[in-house]
């Protein structure tokens, strides 16, 4: 009989289990139970369904446990705790080990920042590791605790994958209605600058769309590995790469929009910027004549024009403005506006 408890894992000891985030037991018909971390031994040794291990690699507890399950492979050790951060999936015999991505869960919603989630997989274990919560790990281990059922370790790791392309999908939504808002503000003629909004929506969908990209075409190569010897497992990958790639295809076009909105914007504020010199050349032309005829005025000379007569300040102030409506006159009979 596995020790159980109600809803939490033991109080942290200088055990390397005490570290373990969590640990659930999947009986054959999918049910889970909690299981407190120091049974972890007993439960992954226990004969009937299978067993999640999830651990934080920010705990050196959680290290060191890995580093003492003779269970695991050395190249699992590796991948559960190395530094490398490359999308990958090996088939190593009876072990499936891998890095796919998913999205960081911050305190009250979901990070635009993608992280990674390592795990070993075979038949009856499946142990993940993380440095950061992960929104997928959290949202489908609700799910368990809501009653979920996951007869299989890949039904698991489908439904985290499926639900990181689900939250993927959502966030292509928004940066879409973002690019909507822009896009409906460029053409009632805002003068404000949206390419930095633009860019930004360009750079999350250049990200997003990378590592859809990898990890589509990894689940490829995997499901044709492993549609002899495991159908089962190559069904569920092949159904995901299939998701992943309607999701890849809708954010590719979000990438292709704001190509376009950036060299729109881009467009408009020319014009802008070039109308407004051209107003200011205009306003340049019309005042140099006034400007020349002030500055004759100015001279401290003799016989200066309208000096002894009566309003030649006036005078003066006529002869400027005749000056420019000429130039404005010239400007117009030349049609340069």
């Amino acid at each position: 009989m596995l020790n159980t408890i109600p809803g939490h894992t033991e109080p942290a000891t200088a055990t390397p289990e005490s570290g373990i985030v969590w640990v659930y037991h999947f009986k054959s018909d999918g049910s889970a139970t909690l299981i407190a971390n120091g049974a972890v031994e007993q439960a992954l040794a226990e004969p009937d369904g299978w067993t999640w291990v999830h651990l934080s690699l920010a705990d050196t507890r959680c290290r060191a446990w890995v580093s003492g399950n003779t269970r695991l492979t050395e190249l699992a050790r590796e991948v559960l705790t190395g530094p490398e951060e490359h999308l990958r999936i090996d088939l190593l015999g009876h072990e499936i080990v891998g890095v796919v991505p998913d999205l960081q869960q911050e305190i009250a919603q979901v990070s635009e920042t993608i992280g990674r989630l390592r795990f070993v997989m075979t038949d009856r274990t499946l142990i993940s590791a993380r440095r950061t919560p992960l929104h997928s790990v959290l949202t489908t281990k609700r799910a368990i605790d809501a009653g979920k059922r996951f007869p299989r370790p890949v039904s698991f790791l489908d439904a985290v994958v499926d639900e990181f392309a689900d939250e993927v999908g959502r966030m292509a939504e928004r940066l879409g209605n973002e690019l909507d808002n822009i896009e409906d503000r460029v053409m009632h003629g805002s003068t404000s600058d949206e390419r930095p909004r633009v860019g930004r929506v360009r750079l999350q969908a250049i990200r997003v769309h990378r590592h859809l990209s990898q990890l589509r075409a990894m689940f490829n190569r995997v499901e044709q590995r492993m549609e002899h010897d495991n159908a089962p497992v190559a069904q569920a990958i092949r159904a995901l790469a299939q998701k992943l790639d309607s999701i890849d295809h809708e954010v590719g076009s979000l990438h292709d929009r704001a190509r376009l909105l950036i060299d729109e914007v881009a467009a408009k504020m020319t014009e802008i910027t070039n109308r407004r010199l051209f107003t200011l050349s205009i306003l340049t032309a019309c005042l140099l004549p006034p400007t020349l005829v002030t500055g004759f005025f100015g001279m401290n000379t003799k016989d200066m024009p309208f000096q002894a007569t009566d309003g030649g300040t006036w005078w003066a102030f006529a002869v400027a403005l005749a000056a420019s409506a000429i130039s404005y006159w010239a400007l117009r009979r030349m049609r340069a506006f």
